[in-house]
C-alpha cells in the first residue's frame, strides 16, 4: 500500500513539473518573441524617424535652394525691367521725331544719292539765317607740284584782301614717273593769307572747304578739282558775326 501510493504521487508531481515545464518554455518562447518583435518594431520606429529626419533636412535645404532662385529671379526681373525703362527712354531721346525726323531722313537720302558726307556736314555745320553776304566769286588757279613752282599760281578775292595758294602731289604716268600736274586723287595743301599777313592752311582731299574772319568778314571758300593743273576756287563773303 505505501508503495503504490508512493508512486502515485510521485507519477503526479512529475506531470506536473513537466506541464509547468512546458507552459515555462513556451511562456519564454512567447516572452522571447514579444520582446524580438517589440526590439525590432523600435528599430524600425528609429529607422523611421531617422528617414524622416532625412527627408526633412533634404525639403528645408530644397526651399531654401528655391527661396535663393526666386530671390534671384526677382532680381533679375526687376534689373531686366529697369533696363526696358532705360532703354525706352534712350529711344525716345535718340530716335527723331517731327522736322528732326525729317532732316534725318533727306540726310539718308542725299548720303545714299553719293554726296559726299563732308561736304553735307559743311553745309549743315555753316548754314545760318539769312545774312547780307556779297555774291560768291569764283576762280582758278594752277596747283603748284614739287616739279612745277613758277608762273601764277594763286588767286585773289575781295579785292585783293584774301589770296589763296596751294600745292599737290604730282600725278604720274603709267610708267610711274611724275607729270607736272597734281594728282586730283591726293591730299593737297589750301593756303589762305590775308593782306595783314595773317595765313591759315587747309589739308585733305578735294573738296576742301575753308572759313576765315578777316576785318570782321567772314570769308567762306570751296576749292574743288577743276581741268588738269587746275582747281576751281568759290568765295563768298558775310558780316561777320
Amino acid at each position: 500500500m505505501g508503495l503504490g501510493r508512493y508512486d502515485y504521487e510521485h507519477r503526479y508531481r512529475r506531470r506536473f513539473w513537466s506541464g509547468f515545464g512546458k507552459l515555462a518554455f513556451f511562456a519564454l518562447i512567447l516572452l522571447g518573441s514579444g520582446l524580438f518583435a517589440y526590439q525590432m518594431g523600435i528599430e524600425q520606429l528609429k529607422g523611421r524617424d531617422v528617414a524622416l529626419r532625412e527627408e526633412v533636412a533634404q525639403l528645408s535645404r530644397q526651399k531654401a535652394e528655391l527661396e535663393l532662385l526666386a530671390g534671384q529671379m526677382q532680381h533679375a526681373a526687376r534689373a531686366a525691367e529697369n533696363r526696358a525703362h532705360e532703354l525706352e527712354a534712350r529711344l525716345a531721346r535718340e530716335v527723331p521725331t517731327g522736322p528732326l525726323a525729317t532732316l534725318t531722313q533727306l540726310v539718308r537720302k542725299r548720303l545714299d544719292d553719293g554726296l559726299d558726307a563732308q561736304r553735307l556736314g559743311f553745309v549743315i555745320e555753316n548754314a545760318q539765317k539769312p545774312r547780307s553776304c556779297q555774291p560768291a566769286e569764283s576762280k582758278r588757279f594752277v596747283l603748284s607740284t614739287p616739279l612745277v613752282k613758277s608762273g601764277s599760281r594763286s588767286a585773289s578775292f575781295a579785292n585783293g584782301a584774301v589770296t589763296v595758294t596751294g600745292e599737290g602731289e604730282s600725278a604720274r604716268n603709267a610708267q610711274g614717273q611724275p607729270e607736272a600736274w597734281y594728282d586730283p586723287t591726293e591730299p593737297v595743301t589750301i593756303r589762305i593769307t590775308a593782306h595783314g599777313g595773317e595765313e591759315e592752311v587747309a589739308t585733305g582731299l578735294l573738296p576742301l572747304h575753308h572759313s576765315m574772319v578777316v576785318d570782321q568778314t567772314e570769308h567762306r571758300f570751296t576749292v574743288a578739282a577743276g581741268s588738269r593743273s587746275f582747281v576751281e576756287v568759290t568765295a563768298d563773303r558775310c558780316p561777320f558775326p
